[in-house]
Order: C-alpha cells, then sequence, then structure tokens
C-alpha cells in the first residue's frame, strides 16, 4: 500500500498534524473572543484611572492631529495619545483637527470612530480572531483534501501500473 514511500500511515500523520495544528487555531481563536467579551463588559473607568492599566473602559470625545497607515495621533484631554494601526487603502485627506470618539481600555486607546474614521487600533483585544478562526478551518480541511487527493493519486497510480 505504498506508492514513492508514502504509506498510508505516513498520510494518517500529516493528517493528524494538520488536525492538531488546525484543532489549536480554533482554540486560540476562542480564547481571542474572550478578550473581546472583557472589553465589552467592563466597567467604565473613573477619571483617575483612564490611561492607566486598571481593568476599565471609557469612551472619551478626541481630536485628530495626524493619520498614516500605521498610526493615528490624537489629543485626548490635553495628552498626545498615538496608537499604532493597520489601514489599507486611501487615507482622507484632512484629519487634522477631526474631531473623534476614542474607546480607552486599560490604558490603552481600542477604536476610534468620527466623521469618515472607523476603526480599532492594533491594541484591540479582537485584532487576530477572524484569522485564527479561517487558518484554524483550512488546516482541518486541508489536511483531509491534502491526504485525499494523495488517496487518489496513489490509486490511479497502481490501477495504471496494472
Amino acid at each position: 500500500m505504498s506508492g514513492n514511500g508514502f504509506t498510508a500511515r505516513k498520510a494518517l500523520l500529516v493528517l493528524a498534524g494538520f488536525w492538531a495544528v488546525g484543532v489549536v487555531l480554533l482554540v486560540g481563536a476562542s480564547f481571542g473572543s474572550v478578550g473581546v467579551e472583557r472589553l465589552r463588559d467592563a466597567p467604565a473607568c473613573p477619571a483617575d484611572q483612564v490611561f492607566t492599566p486598571a481593568y476599565c473602559r471609557i469612551t472619551v470625545d478626541a481630536t485628530v492631529t495626524a493619520l498614516t497607515s500605521d498610526q493615528i495621533t490624537m489629543d485626548v484631554g490635553g495628552r498626545r495619545v498615538a496608537p499604532e494601526v493597520y489601514l489599507h487603502g486611501t487615507l482622507p485627506d484632512r484629519v487634522a483637527g477631526l474631531p473623534v470618539r476614542v474607546t480607552i481600555y486599560r490604558g490603552a486607546a481600542v477604536h476610534v470612530q468620527g466623521g469618515t474614521l472607523n476603526f480599532d487600533t492594533a491594541d484591540a483585544p479582537a485584532d487576530h480572531v477572524d484569522e485564527l478562526r479561517a487558518a484554524g478551518l483550512f488546516f482541518l480541511i486541508g489536511g483531509a483534501v491534502l491526504v485525499g487527493v494523495n488517496a487518489l493519486v496513489r490509486t490511479r497510480r497502481r490501477a495504471d501500473l496494472r
């Protein structure tokens, strides 16, 4: 039952490896969503804890001073806040002076909304949940497809040799 050194046992080991990686990624995605739930359920921050790592969140008014595809700079109550962002596409031409609402969670700006802007920052806890879930499904399905295609090819070769 071997063809070119790739036996059924090796195929099952490959399949098990793909499935193990897929399960780990799916479990990681479920833990990633826990961060989103914690953000959503966090109590409101008292004024003296807004920029501390205390487990709280608050949405405050701010003014955008600069925006690039990898960083936004804002004035939040007289304090300069410049979180990292991952923006794609065309950025608005005039953002300096734009009033926005900024959600701050555990001392970091996690969401910006106002005017044509509406995005999460790199500090947002939900940053890679969807990607982990998609990668996990890819490994689960891809492993089965890879091993199945290999089995079909080996079966076809054996039939041609007869």
